[in-house]
């Protein structure tokens, strides 16, 4: 019986000490979970480095200065605990263009003062911009279709024939009426003077030309570039070849003076010494060894005021513009009007 005892207060030991043991292991974990503020460690914010009551932030550069900032450096959220929150403006589309330059190889604008470092002096330079061709103004670059100022050009208005006599005036020589086709819907290009000008036939009544047109009159040489800005507006053109007899020339001139303002008056070495004489409308033409006073009247009524340019009102314009006017010689006058509302008018009353 005490045997039975004995064993019995042995087992409750046993029970009370496992007993207590477990109490202590569980009471432990219960204090690792719930630390005292003062255990815990410093502040780990991974969206808020810094603790939401600091103000001051102090940062140790790498030459052991102390910077002081103020500013927010939240990673995830951009404002800081108890600071406004302000919404970001949309970018405007129309920043991009009002940005200064930002030319990937010339980092500063044409014009603009550039600023560069030299044996640690700062340095300015201005670099000019390079001014912009010149279309045409009909004074400069004028030497690719004519220059009034080279004499090696005078072969253009001058007789260089050893035998002048062949074109002497031949009656039984028929004028020649010339058309060159061209579509309704065909636009003559205006080309600048950094381009040359070429054309199919000679003399030349269509085709590209110079964008400044001729101020009308007589010339001492007129290149066919220029004038055919004239014959594009409805002008009639009158050409001589250099050593064509006097007589006619001035036959034939004083019949387009007297025919009509819109006339441009130049010696051509295109013409034949069969037909040293031609008149010039937008793609006709009417070629001549003798002067026909009725069939040089009938070609101006027929084709003058003609072209692709044409204007009813010309004189609208033509003291407005700017226009060409190397080598005149003399400045055509009115014949009725500037608009040449009557053509030929004074020839009706011989026919």
């Amino acid at each position: 019986m005490q045997y039975y005892l004995h064993c019995l207060i042995v087992l409750c030991l046993v029970c009370a000490t496992l007993n207590v043991c477990h109490g202590k292991t569980i009471k432990k974990a219960e204090a690792n979970l719930i630390k005292p503020p003062e255990e815990l460690s410093p502040f780990q914010g991974k969206s808020y480095p810094y603790k939401p009551e600091e103000k001051n932030l102090q940062r140790v550069q790498s030459n052991g200065t102390v910077q002081t900032d103020n500013s927010w450096q939240g990673k995830w959220f951009p404002y800081a605990p108890g600071d406004p929150h302000i919404p970001k403006k949309e970018e405007d589309p129309m920043s991009k263009l009002r940005n200064s330059w930002q030319g990937k190889w010339f980092p500063f604008a044409p014009g603009k003062s550039h600023t560069y470092q030299q044996d640690g002096k700062s340095t300015k330079q201005t670099v000019k911009q390079s001014p912009i061709p010149i279309c045409d103004d009909g004074v400069h670059n004028l030497s690719v279709d004519y220059d009034p100022q080279d004499i090696r050009q005078n072969y253009n208005y001058l007789c260089i024939q050893s035998n002048r006599s062949l074109f002497n005036p031949n009656l039984n020589t028929e004028a020649l009426l010339t058309t060159h086709f061209l579509p309704s819907a065909y636009v003559p290009p205006a080309k600048c003077l950094n381009e040359s000008i070429g054309y199919s036939h000679e003399p030349p009544t269509n085709g590209a030309f110079r964008p400044l047109p001729a101020v009308y009159g007589s010339y001492k040489y007129l290149p066919p570039q220029r004038y055919l800005r004239n014959l594009a507006e409805g002008a009639i053109i009158m050409l001589f070849h250099p050593c064509a007899y006097q007589g006619q020339v001035q036959q034939l001139q004083h019949i387009v003076q007297g025919c009509l303002y819109r006339h441009l008056i130049t010696p051509s070495q295109s013409l034949s010494p069969e037909r040293p004489l031609a008149l010039l409308a937008w793609s006709n033409s009417l070629s001549m060894s003798v002067v026909d006073e009725k069939q040089v009247a009938q070609f101006i009524r027929k084709y003058a005021k003609q072209g692709p340019l044409s204007l009813p009102n010309l004189s609208r314009v033509v003291e407005k513009r700017e226009s060409y006017k190397a080598g005149l010689l003399t400045e055509a006058h009115l014949v009725t009007d500037l608009d040449d509302s009557e053509l030929c008018g004074y020839l009706q009353q011989h026919m």
